[in-house]
Protein backbone atom coordinates (compact mmCIF):
# COMPACT_ATOMS: atom_id res chain seq x y z
CA UNK A 1 0.00 0.00 0.00
CA UNK A 2 1.23 3.12 -0.67
CA UNK A 3 0.99 6.57 0.82
CA UNK A 4 1.76 10.09 0.62
CA UNK A 5 3.80 11.31 4.11
CA UNK A 6 2.98 15.40 5.15
CA UNK A 7 6.04 15.17 6.46
CA UNK A 8 7.83 14.98 3.63
CA UNK A 9 6.70 17.85 1.74
CA UNK A 10 8.91 20.89 2.05
CA UNK A 11 6.05 22.69 3.21
CA UNK A 12 4.20 22.42 6.51
CA UNK A 13 0.72 22.10 6.76
CA UNK A 14 0.87 25.67 9.00
CA UNK A 15 2.77 27.20 5.96
CA UNK A 16 -0.18 25.56 3.03
CA UNK A 17 -3.11 26.15 5.30
CA UNK A 18 -1.60 30.43 5.98
CA UNK A 19 -0.70 30.38 2.42
CA UNK A 20 -4.48 28.49 0.77
CA UNK A 21 -6.56 31.28 3.46
CA UNK A 22 -5.31 34.22 1.54
CA UNK A 23 -5.61 32.30 -1.98
CA UNK A 24 -7.99 33.61 -4.61
CA UNK A 25 -10.70 31.13 -5.37
CA UNK A 26 -12.03 31.57 -8.45
CA UNK A 27 -15.34 30.39 -9.49
CA UNK A 28 -16.75 30.11 -13.40
CA UNK A 29 -19.02 27.89 -15.37
CA UNK A 30 -16.86 26.72 -18.34
CA UNK A 31 -17.74 24.84 -21.72
CA UNK A 32 -14.52 23.06 -22.23
CA UNK A 33 -10.93 22.94 -20.34
CA UNK A 34 -9.74 25.88 -22.42
CA UNK A 35 -12.34 27.84 -20.42
CA UNK A 36 -10.47 26.34 -17.21
CA UNK A 37 -6.95 26.88 -18.13
CA UNK A 38 -6.03 30.23 -19.35
CA UNK A 39 -3.31 29.35 -20.86
CA UNK A 40 -0.32 27.06 -19.78
CA UNK A 41 -0.87 25.07 -16.39
CA UNK A 42 1.08 27.08 -13.14
CA UNK A 43 3.27 24.87 -10.81
CA UNK A 44 2.01 25.00 -7.03
CA UNK A 45 -2.04 25.76 -8.68
CA UNK A 46 -4.80 23.18 -8.35
CA UNK A 47 -7.24 23.32 -11.05
CA UNK A 48 -10.27 21.70 -9.46
CA UNK A 49 -13.82 20.95 -11.42
CA UNK A 50 -17.10 19.32 -11.71
CA UNK A 51 -18.56 18.60 -14.76
CA UNK A 52 -22.44 17.71 -15.33
CA UNK A 53 -22.56 16.86 -18.86
CA UNK A 54 -20.78 14.17 -21.17
CA UNK A 55 -16.88 14.95 -20.03
CA UNK A 56 -14.65 11.81 -20.98
CA UNK A 57 -11.27 12.20 -19.16
CA UNK A 58 -9.50 11.72 -22.58
CA UNK A 59 -10.40 15.52 -22.89
CA UNK A 60 -7.46 16.40 -20.45
CA UNK A 61 -5.59 14.21 -22.03
CA UNK A 62 -5.90 15.47 -25.57
CA UNK A 63 -5.91 19.18 -24.28
CA UNK A 64 -1.92 18.28 -22.30
CA UNK A 65 -1.31 16.66 -25.53
CA UNK A 66 -1.76 19.56 -27.86
CA UNK A 67 0.05 22.09 -25.06
CA UNK A 68 3.01 19.87 -24.54
CA UNK A 69 5.42 17.45 -25.91
CA UNK A 70 4.71 14.68 -23.51
CA UNK A 71 7.69 12.06 -22.62
CA UNK A 72 6.42 9.19 -20.38
CA UNK A 73 2.37 8.88 -18.88
CA UNK A 74 1.47 6.84 -16.18
CA UNK A 75 -2.53 5.97 -16.15
CA UNK A 76 -4.40 4.03 -13.60
CA UNK A 77 -7.65 3.31 -14.82
CA UNK A 78 -10.85 0.83 -14.57
CA UNK A 79 -12.52 1.82 -17.75
CA UNK A 80 -12.06 2.58 -21.34
CA UNK A 81 -13.79 3.04 -24.49
CA UNK A 82 -12.54 2.03 -27.76
CA UNK A 83 -12.06 5.59 -28.92
CA UNK A 84 -9.82 6.17 -26.09
CA UNK A 85 -7.70 3.57 -26.51
CA UNK A 86 -7.38 4.40 -30.27
CA UNK A 87 -6.62 8.38 -28.96
CA UNK A 88 -3.44 6.79 -26.41
CA UNK A 89 -2.35 4.85 -29.39
CA UNK A 90 -1.97 7.60 -31.99
CA UNK A 91 -0.37 9.42 -28.89
CA UNK A 92 2.60 6.86 -28.28
CA UNK A 93 3.00 6.04 -31.99
CA UNK A 94 2.90 10.27 -32.60
CA UNK A 95 5.05 11.36 -29.85
CA UNK A 96 6.90 8.31 -28.78
CA UNK A 97 5.81 8.38 -25.22
CA UNK A 98 6.41 5.72 -22.91
CA UNK A 99 3.18 4.64 -21.64
CA UNK A 100 2.22 2.10 -18.05
CA UNK A 101 -1.20 1.73 -17.59
CA UNK A 102 -3.01 -0.27 -14.78
CA UNK A 103 -6.41 -1.56 -15.72
CA UNK A 104 -8.39 -3.46 -13.27
CA UNK A 105 -8.30 -6.81 -13.54
CA UNK A 106 -11.81 -7.88 -13.79
CA UNK A 107 -11.42 -7.17 -17.54
CA UNK A 108 -8.47 -9.68 -17.42
CA UNK A 109 -10.65 -12.73 -15.46
CA UNK A 110 -13.46 -12.36 -17.70
CA UNK A 111 -13.67 -14.77 -20.12
CA UNK A 112 -15.10 -12.46 -22.69
CA UNK A 113 -12.66 -9.45 -22.42
CA UNK A 114 -13.94 -6.38 -23.82
CA UNK A 115 -13.00 -4.87 -27.02
CA UNK A 116 -11.11 -1.93 -25.73
CA UNK A 117 -9.56 -4.33 -23.37
CA UNK A 118 -8.36 -6.72 -26.12
CA UNK A 119 -7.68 -4.05 -28.49
CA UNK A 120 -4.95 -2.29 -25.49
CA UNK A 121 -2.92 -5.42 -24.99
CA UNK A 122 -2.60 -6.14 -28.42
CA UNK A 123 -1.06 -2.80 -29.42
CA UNK A 124 1.64 -3.15 -26.28
CA UNK A 125 2.45 -6.72 -27.62
CA UNK A 126 3.69 -4.76 -30.66
CA UNK A 127 4.61 -1.17 -29.20
CA UNK A 128 7.75 -1.49 -26.86
CA UNK A 129 6.86 1.44 -25.03
CA UNK A 130 3.48 0.29 -24.16
CA UNK A 131 3.37 -1.52 -20.58
CA UNK A 132 -0.17 -2.61 -19.46
CA UNK A 133 -0.89 -4.11 -16.01
CA UNK A 134 -3.74 -5.49 -14.38
CA UNK A 135 -4.44 -5.55 -10.65
CA UNK A 136 -7.72 -4.51 -8.25
CA UNK A 137 -7.92 -1.07 -9.57
CA UNK A 138 -10.63 1.20 -9.40
CA UNK A 139 -8.06 4.37 -9.26
CA UNK A 140 -8.50 7.29 -11.76
CA UNK A 141 -5.14 8.90 -12.36
CA UNK A 142 -3.30 10.18 -15.23
CA UNK A 143 0.37 11.36 -14.71
CA UNK A 144 2.97 12.69 -17.50
CA UNK A 145 6.11 13.97 -17.23
CA UNK A 146 6.73 16.45 -20.61
CA UNK A 147 10.23 17.25 -22.29
CA UNK A 148 9.82 20.66 -20.76
CA UNK A 149 10.14 19.22 -17.22
CA UNK A 150 6.46 19.86 -16.66
CA UNK A 151 5.06 16.93 -14.14
CA UNK A 152 1.43 16.69 -14.71
CA UNK A 153 -1.34 14.85 -12.64
CA UNK A 154 -4.82 14.46 -13.18
CA UNK A 155 -6.84 12.72 -11.09
CA UNK A 156 -10.62 12.23 -10.74
CA UNK A 157 -14.00 10.22 -10.66
CA UNK A 158 -14.33 9.67 -14.81
CA UNK A 159 -13.02 6.73 -16.55
CA UNK A 160 -11.28 7.23 -19.98
CA UNK A 161 -15.18 6.71 -21.24
CA UNK A 162 -18.20 8.25 -22.23
CA UNK A 163 -20.31 9.29 -19.48
CA UNK A 164 -23.09 11.70 -18.99
CA UNK A 165 -22.75 11.65 -15.13
CA UNK A 166 -21.43 14.40 -12.49
CA UNK A 167 -17.66 13.96 -12.41
CA UNK A 168 -15.20 15.57 -10.20
CA UNK A 169 -11.66 16.21 -10.93
CA UNK A 170 -8.30 17.35 -10.01
CA UNK A 171 -5.46 19.07 -12.77
CA UNK A 172 -2.14 19.91 -11.48
CA UNK A 173 1.81 20.45 -12.28
CA UNK A 174 3.45 19.11 -9.19
CA UNK A 175 6.35 17.01 -9.20
CA UNK A 176 5.79 15.44 -5.66
CA UNK A 177 2.69 14.04 -6.69
CA UNK A 178 3.21 12.74 -10.37
CA UNK A 179 6.27 10.86 -8.50
CA UNK A 180 4.04 9.40 -5.86
CA UNK A 181 1.84 7.85 -8.62
CA UNK A 182 4.02 7.18 -10.66
CA UNK A 183 5.98 4.41 -7.94
CA UNK A 184 2.76 3.05 -7.18
CA UNK A 185 1.64 2.19 -10.60
CA UNK A 186 5.29 1.12 -11.71
CA UNK A 187 4.82 -0.90 -8.64
CA UNK A 188 2.07 -3.36 -9.89
CA UNK A 189 4.27 -4.00 -13.49
CA UNK A 190 6.98 -5.32 -11.19
CA UNK A 191 4.32 -7.89 -9.41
Amino acid sequence: MAWYNLNEKEETIKQYETRVKYDKIICKKANSINDIIDSELKEGTQYRFVTNNHFNAITVIKYITSKYEVEEMYIAIYRMNQKSVEKLKEYVTAGNIKMTILLSSFFRENKRYEKWCESLINFSKINENVNICFGLNHAKIFACKTKCEKHIVFEGSGNLSDNARVEQYLLEENKQMYNFHKNWITEFTQL
